[in-house]
């Protein structure tokens, strides 16, 4: 998969236990982490505290957000709609890839019907 950021949207430092390491991220920090391993840390339940009110303490807030991280892969070429599926020559228009394809590939086709139709 890919990598995200794991972000702490907390005023205070987020530390869990995952996979039998600690995890610390300091508040509004963030640590990269594959997709997967990130998606089960943010939804691995932890004990929340309670204050003396009865009431969850704010440190202990699991706010965690996941960021996609954008990849330095670059996009793929766009194949050219003209190509020759036998020797991958790039014509500019359908005229030119059917000019191409008489004056290389024409003796090598199997298809009487395909030859007879580049002849007209």
């Amino acid at each position: 998969m890919g990598m995200v950021k794991v972000v702490n949207a907390n005023q205070y430092e987020h530390r869990e236990n995952f996979k039998g390491d600690m995890i610390t991220i300091p508040a509004g920090g963030f640590v990269e982490m594959d997709r997967e391993d990130a998606v089960l840390f943010k939804s691995q339940f932890t004990v929340p505290k309670f204050g003396k009110d009865k009431l969850q303490t704010p440190e202990s807030y699991k706010m965690l957000r996941l960021i996609p991280i954008e990849s330095d892969v670059p996009e793929p070429k766009k194949e050219n709609e003209f190509t020759c599926m036998a020797c991958g020559f790039e014509a500019k228009s359908n005229a030119g890839l059917s000019a191409h394809i008489r004056a290389t590939h024409k003796s090598a086709m199997l298809d009487e019907d395909a030859k007879k139709e580049l002849e007209i």
